[in-house]
């Protein structure tokens, strides 16, 4: 019984990381486009 709960618990903790990588990924795309946005408005000026 106890080995399928550490079994468990490191199935939640990969799961966790991906998440981890997830919000990483879309924190750089957001702040990406948010300079590429800034860039092409001032650019337009």
């Amino acid at each position: 019984m106890a080995e399928n709960t550490d079994v468990m618990h490191q199935n939640a903790e990969h799961e966790d990381q991906g998440d981890g990588v997830a919000d990483a990924i879309a924190a750089v795309a957001l702040i990406a486009i948010f300079v590429v946005t800034c860039i092409y408005w001032v650019s337009g000026q």
